[in-house]
């Protein structure tokens, strides 16, 4: 019976204490780059210019050209639009609330409208107007599931 001899790598394969930790320090600060950006895309804001229509995405925020004002989509309030795929006696409406926070001003909630005359309100000199809301319901589709997205303007008064 033989004794078995355990296998020792050579010492120019392996690694120093000094290469070691290197690579730990690498893949720490891979990892806290990482989180560090994901970190970001939750805060990611889309410029917006006086009386230009801009999309905005639910639970996104809009930085207003000029105006130090800042619009975040918080929610869908309602949603009754009639589905695209069916046919409906009324077109149905649907609600979304947004905060409106300015420079030196306190924050302003607000809910508008997808319908006439209900579909803009102001906040300090600010106008917002929502003129889309998307996508528009199916009827095989829960709410809960659309990624909703507002199209707005927003005029200086």
């Amino acid at each position: 019976m033989r004794a078995e001899i355990p296998m020792r790598m050579p010492l120019e394969f392996m690694p120093s204490r000094r290469r070691r930790s290197r690579r730990l320090l690498t893949v720490a600060l891979a990892l806290s780059g990482m989180v560090t950006a994901s970190g970001c895309a939750t805060m990611e804001t889309v410029a917006a210019e006086p009386g230009v229509a801009f999309d905005l995405p639910l639970g996104k925020t809009a930085v207003l050209a000029g105006a130090a004002a800042r619009i975040t989509f918080n929610q869908v309030t309602e949603d009754s639009r009639c589905p695209m795929d069916a046919v409906c006696v009324w077109a149905g409406d649907a609600k979304i609330q947004l905060t409106v926070a300015r420079d030196g001003a306190p924050q302003d909630l607000r809910t508008i409208s997808i319908t006439f005359p209900n579909n803009e309100t102001t906040s300090g000199n600010l106008r917002i107007r929502l003129i889309g809301l998307f996508p528009v319901p199916r009827s095989t589709e829960s709410p809960t599931s659309r990624a909703y997205v507002a199209q707005l303007v927003v005029d200086r008064t």
